[in-house]
């Protein structure tokens, strides 16, 4: 019995293995994550170090070799590329296709757990990141408030963190803001004059800013730990650190204070962020390599109206956005979709001049677009500018055929 004569002899049967396709599509079509591309990403990991105010060559000597040496005999590794920059270590990690990200994620942070003792103190804990350092990022979020310092502070200790946690986020970046920094003026000719060179008034204010274990105490049952309190707390403790014990005739004391000044200011400012004429902090966020760009986006979009109900002293604003690009772009090409099947079918009609071919025709196109959609899920295709442009060339063909 041929397949049409089948079809013929049992319409219920057919209809319902029809019904049963596109039901499957529909609730495919809802799970489907959407993209403005179809993912393209490399599986590769990037180790990011941040080591402030060093040249590059110190920063590939004493972190970016030792990390490299580590994390070049983690298991799945194909090549390992390196960037040393002023101040930050980029180390990436190429893996085979099909690799087991999550397991390589865990090799590598036990190796640079290990690992950590043998870098700068000075030097940030490595992080491991799932993006491409070089990507856009998908949302620039904006944050202003009365304070630029306080406002980044929030940005950094708070903002950042709780969008960090949002599932498919790999990274915030906050960029913009004030940094504070205890600036310490020498005055040369004090030097000279006293006798006293800039090295040590270097190593005076770092081993007097310094705690330390101190041993335990048990009394009782319970031990407790105690440690030494040495780090300043005000720009005047600072400014009495001793630089030397003598130097003049009078083998008097030389304090901070007596080769220059202490001041509570900022930093240098290496970046500048603004909305709307108004000078702002920036948070940039970035998205893992497979997450769904619109639904990263809709989830930052909640957590920032979590935050801007908890601090409202601070306006909080979507800067620029990928999500709605991408939506617009593939509302673009289902309205292409949409348009091509109706025009099909008023052809099919105006030369044919017989109804039943059309609304066969008709009855094809959605059923066999909204069965592809389960296709779809099963072999994990996004939603993206090129499958959907598949399917409105797949149209074309249906009808031809």
């Amino acid at each position: 019995m041929s397949l049409p004569g089948l079809a013929v002899r049992r319409p219920v049967a057919v209809s319902m293995f029809f019904l049963a396709v596109a039901l499957l599509g529909i609730i495919s079509f809802v799970r489907l994550p959407v993209d403005l591309l179809p993912d393209v990403s490399y599986p590769r990991l990037v180790v990011h170090t941040s080591y402030p105010e060093v040249a590059p060559s110190e920063v590939e000597r004493v972190i970016t070799e030792r990390i490299e040496a580590v994390l070049g005999a983690t298991p799945g590794v194909e090549q390992t590329t390196s960037v040393s920059r002023e101040g930050v270590s980029l180390v990436t990690l190429r893996f085979g296709w099909g690799a087991d990200m999550d397991m390589a994620m865990i090799n590598a942070r036990e190796r640079l757990d290990n690992l950590r003792g043998q870098l700068p103190d000075q030097a940030s804990r490595p992080q491991i990141l799932r993006i491409d350092p070089e990507a856009e990022p998908i949302m620039v979020i904006s944050v202003a408030g009365p304070d630029l310092w306080e406002t980044k502070e929030l940005a950094e200790n708070v903002f950042r963190r709780r969008l960090e946690q949002v599932d498919g986020l790999a990274q915030a970046t906050v960029t913009g803001g004030l940094d504070r920094e205890i600036v310490v003026e020498v005055d040369p000719e004090r030097l000279a004059s006293l006798g006293v060179e800039m090295d040590q008034v270097a190593n005076a204010i770092d081993q007097a800013n310094h705690q330390a274990a101190a041993g335990s105490i048990l009394r009782g049952q319970v031990l407790y730990p105690l440690r030494t309190l040495g780090e300043f707390r005000r720009t005047s403790e600072i400014a009495d650190v001793v630089v030397s014990g003598g130097g003049t005739e009078s083998g008097r004391r030389i304090h901070v204070r007596d080769v220059g000044t202490v001041r509570d200011g900022f930093a240098d400012r290496e970046s500048l962020a603004r909305y709307n004429g108004r000078e702002a902090v920036g948070i940039m966020v970035f998205k893992e390599a497979d997450a769904n760009t619109v639904q990263v986006a809709r989830r930052v979009e909640e957590v920032m109206a979590g935050l801007a109900a908890d601090f409202p002293e601070v306006d909080l604003a979507v800067a620029s956005s990928q999500a709605g690009f991408i939506s617009d772009s593939i509302d673009n090409v289902v309205s292409a979709l949409v348009a091509g099947g109706v025009l099909a079918f008023l052809v099919l009609f105006l030369f044919l001049r017989e109804p039943r071919y059309p609304v066969a025709v008709a009855l094809a196109i959605p059923i066999s677009v909204i069965g592809t959609f389960g296709l779809m899920e099963l072999f994990g295709v996004s939603l993206n500018i090129m499958s959907l442009g598949g399917l409105a060339l797949g149209v074309g063909m249906l009808v031809d055929n």
